[in-house]
């Protein structure tokens, strides 16, 4: 091979190594920098992450995030989540009860003491006729047990868990019973069997006067004393109502957002989105709540929410309702929120194409985010930074147990901090703008390799066939010109 097609050969090979090396060269480099400033000193530091931290970084989940002291040493951190507790609460409110016959009849049954009237959508529950005040005094005092109106339930309502009832004597007793409940007064079924009984001691009387409540238990309840001879003297009964919630210590962040310009491309504003306002947040943040909120006058919307975490993904329904805002007698009347429980940066608000046009210059949409908290070891050398924004580095969170020994029992000694205003580092956003220019030069650059090195082959093979000498055959005598032609003899 001559030198100048070896020289071609290495341009060539140099091209693709380079390209090769300037392709795998990167390594993780954080674009954002937010200066920690500690409020309360202590060895292990909470700050509240804000919707900007959410706006810097480039991965999901907060992989992106790091924490330096001053000399860009890591300072191990993990990410809290909200915290909340179990809360339980006891509605109350009194029964009906009426006394029930002394015995049922000759089949069994127990003769209602009360009917039930329908009217519309409304249930009256009235005495039967004809009863007088000394029937109703003398069962009482010889009943074979109880009916017990429970009263009237919303669906929104606890489901009654007991039935406490109240008694006037005697002092000790042991009765057993059994429940059945019903929704008419005309079809029963059976709600199990239990005992109350009261005791004395020396530390005072001892009583069990709860009666148990299935889930399915109708507005009704008949309770049947086993030996009516054993029973208290019933004065009085208490639904109870248990409704037990998830209460959050740490509550969402409130955050207010105007809308944004519309877009123009054709395919990003389908026809059946026209009229819809647009709102960014800033960064993908875990929404808990989505409200609409209108400045002045009355207004009704029925609207359909929708949301998507990047520009470039299609829109996915969040929720839908109506927002509205009513002035009425001098009073204003708004929209509860809706909940939404999703992670979004960007929010469509599509009207009803039924309904009028939204307002852009009144409308604001009113989320509630359940931002994260950070908190880190404070090792190294003060004052600390939060870096952000490297689509390449590997998620830098340590699992919270992991980093805080006795997790729950170090918290209420966390120090505090507030997360500053983000600067960028103009180092990395030069080399990001580098890259940028060089991912839209590398398809030219590589096909000008494939083209150099295919010419660099073609010059190869065409100087080989043109240096090639003509070889003749061995022991062959050069022909004079007369014999040329002769035949042979």
């Amino acid at each position: 091979m001559r030198r100048s097609e070896r020289a071609a050969v290495a341009i060539a090979l140099g091209l693709a190594l380079g390209v090769a090396h300037a392709a795998g060269a990167d390594e993780p480099a954080f674009r954002y920098s937010a200066p920690i400033e500690i409020r309360q000193a202590a060895p292990f530091v909470q700050a509240a992450l804000p919707p900007s931290a959410y706006a810097h970084v480039v991965q999901p989940g907060l992989r992106d995030l790091r924490v330096v002291d001053a000399r860009g040493e890591r300072a191990p951190y993990s990410l809290l989540g909200a915290r909340s507790e179990q809360q339980t609460i006891e509605h109350t409110h009194p029964a009906v009860l009426y006394p029930l016959p002394a015995r049922p009849t000759a089949d069994g049954a127990w003769a209602s003491p009360v009917e039930v009237v329908v009217e519309g959508d409304r249930i009256q529950v009235r005495k039967r006729p004809g009863r007088s005040p000394a029937i109703e005094a003398s069962e009482s005092r010889r009943s074979g047990g109880w009916l017990v109106d429970l009263g009237d339930r919303k669906p929104t309502d606890p489901l009654p868990k007991w039935l406490r009832l109240e008694w006037s004597g005697p002092a000790e007793f042991s009765a057993g019973y059994r429940i059945d409940s019903s929704d008419d007064l005309r079809s029963w079924r059976a709600g199990g069997a239990g005992q109350l009984m009261a005791l004395t001691s020396a530390a005072g009387p001892l009583t069990q006067p709860s009666v148990g409540l299935a889930p399915g238990t109708g507005r009704f309840v008949r309770l049947v004393w086993g030996d009516a001879a054993a029973a208290p003297r019933v004065t009085g009964a208490q639904v109870v109502a248990v409704e037990r919630n998830a209460v959050a210590i740490d509550p969402p962040t409130d955050l207010v957002h105007a809308p944004v310009a519309v877009p123009t491309d054709p395919a990003t504003v389908p026809e059946k989105a026209r009229g819809a306002l647009y709102f960014d947040l800033g960064g993908a943040l875990p929404l808990e709540t989505i409200d609409l909120r209108f400045s002045a006058g009355t207004r009704v919307a029925p609207v359909r929410l929708q949301g998507r975490q990047r520009a470039d993904e299609a829109w996915r329904d969040l929720a839908q309702g109506v927002f509205y805002r009513l002035e009425r007698d001098g009073s204003v009347s708004v929209s509860p929120a809706l909940s939404v429980h999703q992670t979004v940066r960007f929010v469509r608000v599509v009207p009803d194409e039924r309904a009028a046009a939204l307002d852009p210059d009144s409308a604001r949409l009113a989320t509630q985010a359940q931002l994260a908290r950070l908190v880190f070891a404070a090792q190294g050398q003060p004052p600390f930074r939060l870096l952000a924004g490297s689509k390449d580095a590997p998620s830098g969170a340590l699992p919270a147990d992991t980093l805080v020994p006795a997790l729950a029992d170090e918290r209420p000694r966390f120090g505090q901090a507030e997360i500053g205003a983000w600067t960028e580092v103009e180092a990395v956003a030069q080399r990001v703008r580098a890259e940028q220019r060089e991912a839209q030069w590398r398809p030219l650059l590589l096909w000008s390799v494939l083209i150099a090195g295919v010419a660099a082959l073609g010059f190869m093979v065409w100087g080989l066939a043109r240096g090639t000498p003509t070889k003749s055959a061995p022991n062959a005598a050069p022909l004079e010109a007369g014999e040329a032609g002769a035949a042979p003899r």
